[in-house]
């Protein structure tokens, strides 16, 4: 095989037993990656189960480009969530999925539990259970370094934190400090495994179909990325990307009562004084790209990781209301080193603000933090995420599908976003709305217009309040998402370079000759199976919705006076979204869509 590694590592933490399958078996059908987990969770977790059940499987998956192409560092991580109860997954960057894949693995799939406390060290055919005693309630950039120290070659760790290790629900898997694998409480299954880490190595390297190709192309692509606008956005955004958000017009005060912070503008203009004058900035990359939308940031002695993409400073700063930043940059650095979702959890503290919990702006959030971390009184509620607490103290909260905290800011302006939000599967936005024009219409409009006209026939389509055509806005970008995961490529990178450039390197690499038509048909396939997990899980179209509170509720005040979500109107746009997917009206794929992607089922 060209560009796959060609084996799947399968581990049962319950006995020890380890097997391999071939790669192979799968390819064809379902591409890689996303793709590829999708279609073991469908095949390995029973519908019956619960997320923290050994018989849940936690699947880590590379595509055929990883480490093969510029930017191609993904890893995407798939499993049953235990925020949702739904499917989940998460991608990441960093190196960890290349050196997987140069250990010899495309990917591992880990089910069971460990009767102890270990991590898994992968070196090639050396597979071995490690003691992880000692680092079971380390912090990750502890255990990091613990698992990097015990290795004697250059390795790549993945790990959870504290946060992980006592089944908080908005805890993450970290890839070497850098990168987590975020939403969906993905850290609290590998947590109910007593699984601490995953340590890989090797010096395999990746076998590609046309060497000579693959280079003159990398380089073509390497070239349009240094000129494309990402890579000058990125120089410079540590201190851009709070005051910009403001511009975007994202509201982001997000209590759902109070829709405008007063402070805002100076807290934004603090933030950027902060990365502009007071930190140590050292920009850095992911395995083969160039961009560096993410850096090391020092203050006072301490560092931390931080991505451009994720807004998660932004999201402290606004969500919480925290004008000085040196108290932002405590709470960015604590969640990072419990392995917590940052917009999960900013979300639940802003939820027990209104409940009298926590207060905003305050040192006490810190203290909060440690409550939900380490399952501390009424932090053991709050540990189970935002539907949970509502649920308990009979508050109503905000959430989108499942019961997943909204990613970021409020959605309710945005009724491309909040249609995604409502139909996805993993109750995850971030995997399906990267590139929205709705999302820059406000600060790049000409750009928004051009790819609205492009993917739904019209300019206006891009204007965030409007319901037409936003079905097929979602449909294209879930797909574009789907594709990136299944490739193990970068979303940024993927929407900024030609496609036909990628389809190049993807036959230099794998020796297959694809067309975007091809790939489109690879992701509504691999969308569908999705779909398919969970209507087997008892879910259908009463499920795609979000809380109440996003449909009662309008602004009072502000630049989006007067908007809100007109239930109406989105339950057409969700049936017109059903039937661009081929699925019928209670939201199950139709027989003659399972019949047209090989889906059919008894």
């Amino acid at each position: 095989m060209f560009g796959y590694a060609g084996k799947i590592l399968f581990v049962d933490l319950t006995n020890g037993a380890i097997k391999k399958e071939e790669t192979q078996k799968y390819v064809a059908e379902f591409l890689g990656g996303r793709g590829i987990a999708t279609k073991i969770a469908y095949d390995m977790i029973p519908p019956e189960v619960n997320a923290l059940d050994p018989e849940n499987a936690l699947i880590f998956m590379t595509g055929p480009m990883t480490g093969a192409a510029p930017s191609s560092s993904r890893i995407d991580v798939v499993s049953l969530s235990p925020v949702t109860n739904m499917l989940g997954g998460s991608s990441a960057g960093g190196d960890f999925g290349t050196f997987l894949k140069f250990s010899g693995y495309d990917g591992i799939v880990i089910y069971g539990k460990s009767k102890e406390k270990v991590y898994l060290k992968i070196c090639e055919n050396d597979i071995t259970f490690e003691d992880a005693s000692k680092i079971w309630n380390k912090d990750v950039f502890e255990s990091v370094d613990y698992m990097k120290e015990a290795g004697r070659e250059m390795v790549e760790v993945a790990t959870i934190g504290k946060a992980g290790a006592n089944l908080v629900k908005t805890s993450g898997i970290s890839f070497s400090k850098r990168s987590l694998a975020s939403r969906g409480g993905l850290g609290a299954v590998m947590g109910s495994k007593n699984l601490k880490g995953l340590v890989v190595s090797g010096c395999k390297g990746i076998k590609v179909r046309n060497k000579d190709v693959l280079n003159k192309t990398n380089y073509e692509i390497l070239r349009k990325l240094v000129e494309s606008p990402s890579y000058e956005k990125y120089k410079t955004w540590h201190a851009k990307i709070t005051p910009s958000l403001l511009k975007a017009r994202r509201p982001y005060f997000g209590d759902y009562e109070e829709e405008y912070w007063e402070d805002a503008e100076e807290a934004a203009r603090n933030a950027k004084d902060f990365f502009e004058k007071k930190v140590k900035i050292k920009s850095n990359s992911c395995f083969s790209c160039p961009l560096r939308c993410w850096a090391w940031i020092e203050y006072n002695g301490e560092e931390a990781p931080m991505v451009a993409c994720q807004g998660t400073f932004s999201a402290i700063t606004f969500i919480l209301k925290i004008k000085e930043p040196e108290l932002a940059w405590k709470i960015y650095l604590k969640m990072q080193r419990e392995g917590l979702d940052i917009m999960s959890t900013v979300a639940v503290i802003a939820y027990a603000s209104r409940l009298g919990k926590v207060k905003l702006g305050s040192e006490e959030i810190l203290d909060f933090i440690d409550k939900i971390v380490n399952r501390v009184g009424e932090g053991n509620i709050f540990a189970e995420g935002i539907k949970k607490a509502a649920e308990y103290y009979g508050v109503p909260a905000v959430y989108v599908k499942g019961g997943m905290e909204s990613w970021s800011s409020d959605i309710r302006p945005f009724r491309g976003i909040s249609l995604a939000a409502a139909v996805t599967e993993s109750g995850s936005i971030s995997r399906a709305v990267h590139g929205f024009p709705e999302s820059s219409y406000y600060t790049k409009p000409e750009k928004a217009k051009k790819v609205a006209k492009k993917i739904a026939g019209r300019e206006d389509v891009a204007e965030p309040t409007i319901y037409e055509e936003k079905h097929k806005l979602v449909a294209h970008f879930e797909n574009e998402h789907i594709i990136a995961d299944s490739l193990g490529i970068c979303d940024t990178p993927l929407l900024s370079v030609p496609e036909e450039l990628w389809l190049k390197a993807f036959a230099a690499i794998t020796g297959l000759n694809y067309s975007t038509e091809d790939l489109h048909y690879y992701a509504e396939k691999i969308r569908t199976l999705e779909r398919l997990f969970n209507v087997r899980r008892g879910l259908n179209a009463k499920n795609d919705t979000l809380s109440e509170r996003l449909f009662q509720s309008r602004f009072r005040s502000g630049p989006w006076k007067g908007v809100g979500i007109d239930r109406e109107k989105f339950e057409e746009l969700k049936k017109k979204y059903y039937e661009l997917r081929g699925w019928d009206e209670n939201g199950i794929p139709k027989k003659e869509t399972l019949k047209k992607y090989g889906l059919e089922v008894e």
